[in-house]
């Protein structure tokens, strides 16, 4: 009979050996995935089914003799560990597996074998729930404890009432205590080990998250702000080398490779390099080839980060294509703009021209002379914008002809700040206000009005206006041109002076967005106050 002493030592030694299969088990993949909850299939349930029914089975083995025909063994460890981090199935398959070597160990106790066996199935079920309601990753101590406990009453409960005769229910009181602390201990030393798998591996997935955190923080913006260059990518080759602590980084295109950081020779084809592509439109223009120094490899869910953080920069180039395509139509929409405008003005001086060519001949060379003069400066200027003097001279120009057709009808002002003068504006901007002040405002009175036009600065911004005292705008074409800035495609519906301010607030917008602004007013004394306030320098 064996002493409580060497019980003790006995139970240690079979602790030993569950916790080193358990230590081996947790190193195996299909219970890593289990572990994870990802890509965890039915294929990797019946791996661990067969697994822990195996260590259950060698529980039977694991037994330990107590006093008088009492035995102290481990066949339920199996079948517990196998429910709460496998669920139901694991944890009924081993239960079913590790009773097949009891029914050899003892053929002649055949009723004691299948209520234990139905008993273990039972635990199996309990195990399994426990990890239903739980999750594997929330299994504590106290609940491996709890559970081994339960498992035991249940156990010891199926035996007694099968039991028919005094000497089985004292063998099972007297084995009953060491039985179940045997159980309790081997669940949860199993429990300890797993949940420090579980504690080192979520420390390997911080720390890489982190890594890979930290190239996105390093390499943001890149492309968009640099383009797909050499420089581009060697500044993300580089920043991937320093922080992942790898001994090969390459950036390659269908041309060879662009940019590489690397120690010793090329990997690009070595076993442990993981290739990270690059897509643009559904297609592949380069790829990223990286690889740890050594025969040490990626871990699945670093491989995971590393293809996520490629995506990223996928999107970045496509970001980078959208911003170079939206520059292109940016600039096609202006160079629209502009030829809305230039076939208006020539469309008024022609009609100017026309209505005094056969009274006043020589006026009407000296127009044709200075309309000539005009267009050519004006068309010379191929690029958006033009200094401020250029333009108030070309707006001179345009009111000496105006002035020839109208006489003293029209009276022009000018308030200019010198320091604007070489300031760059939006070509025929200021001529487009002064032809709608003039055809909108001043000549829808008998004697004509008085036109003013300012410029200023303020802090950092430029203000241009042009002020008339004609007959002012109605409230349906300011509600509408007040509307501009809400509702950038809002249309005119008719053909006025909305049209003209229209086009101006277009060329605002697409050359300074938010940053220009664009401000019209019907003036209490009577008139319309134009401006515009665009970015200084």
């Amino acid at each position: 009979m064996m002493d409580v002493n060497g019980l003790v030592l006995e139970i240690t030694k079979n602790l030993s050996v569950i916790a080193l299969a358990v230590y081996l088990i947790t190193q195996w993949k299909p219970f890593r995935r289990a572990m994870n909850q990802s890509s965890y299939s039915y294929k990797d349930k019946w791996a661990l089914l067969v697994v822990f029914g195996m260590l259950s089975a060698v529980g039977n083995y694991l037994n330990v003799p107590f006093q008088q025909d009492g035995m102290v063994h481990t066949r339920l460890v199996g079948t517990i560990i196998g429910g709460l981090f496998g669920g139901p199935l694991v944890g009924v398959g081993a239960s079913i597996i590790g009773m097949i070597p009891r029914y050899f160990i003892s053929v002649s106790a055949i009723p004691v074998i299948v209520v234990a066996g139905i008993a273990n199935i039972i635990i199996g079920i309990v195990a399994g729930y426990i990890n239903k309601r739980y999750g594997a990753r929330q299994i504590s101590l106290k609940i491996a404890c709890l559970v081994g406990l339960l498992s035991e009453v249940i156990l010891r409960i199926g035996v007694l009432w099968q039991a028919q005769s005094v000497d089985v229910f004292c063998v099972e009181k007297t084995i009953a205590l060491p039985a179940g602390m045997a159980t309790c201990l081997g669940v949860m030393l199993a429990v300890y080990i797993i949940r420090g798998v579980y504690q080192d591996e979520d420390i390997h997935k911080a720390k890489a998250a982190k890594k890979v955190i930290d190239i996105i923080f390093c390499t943001r913006g890149v492309f968009r702000q640099q383009g797909f260059t050499q420089e581009a990518a060697y500044h993300i080759a580089k920043t991937m080398y320093d922080i992942l602590t790898v001994d090969y980084v390459a950036i390659s295109s269908p041309q060879g490779i662009w940019a590489a950081c690397m120690q010793g020779k090329d990997k690009k084809n070595s076993p442990n390099t993981i290739s990270l592509p690059l897509i643009l439109a559904d297609k592949k223009i380069a790829e990223i080839y990286v690889s740890r120094p050594g025969l040490r490899s990626f871990r699945s869910y670093e491989k995971q980060w590393l293809l996520r953080f490629a995506e990223l920069l996928s999107l970045e180039l496509y970001q980078m294509e959208l911003d170079r395509k939206a520059v292109l139509l940016s600039q096609a929409e202006v160079a629209v703009l502009k030829s809305q405008i230039r076939p208006h003005f020539i469309f008024n001086m022609l009609s100017t021209i026309k209505a005094i060519v056969s009274t006043e001949p020589e006026q009407a060379k000296d127009l044709i002379c200075d309309l000539s003069s005009f267009l050519r400066n004006r068309l010379h200027h191929a690029s958006d914008t033009i200094f401020l003097k250029d333009e108030l001279e070309a707006v001179e120009t345009y009111i000496r002809l105006e002035k020839m057709r109208y006489g003293e009808r029209l009276q022009v002002i000018q308030h200019i700040q010198v320091e604007t003068w070489m300031q760059r504006v939006p070509c025929f901007v200021l001529q487009m206000l002064v032809e709608n002040a003039i055809k909108h405002g001043i000549f829808k009175k008998k004697y004509g009005g008085t036109i003013q036009i300012c410029a200023m600065r303020k802090q950092d911004q430029l203000i241009l206006s042009v002020q008339d005292d004609g007959m002012g705008m109605d409230q349906a074409t300011l509600q509408q041109v007040n509307h501009f800035s809400i509702d950038h495609d809002i249309e005119m519906k008719s053909e006025s002076t909305g049209i003209g301010l229209k086009n101006i607030y277009d060329r605002m917008h697409q050359l300074y967005g938010e940053r220009g602004q664009f401000l019209v007013e019907n003036l209490k004394e009577g008139g319309t106050c134009v401006s515009i306030i665009i970015p200084w320098g």
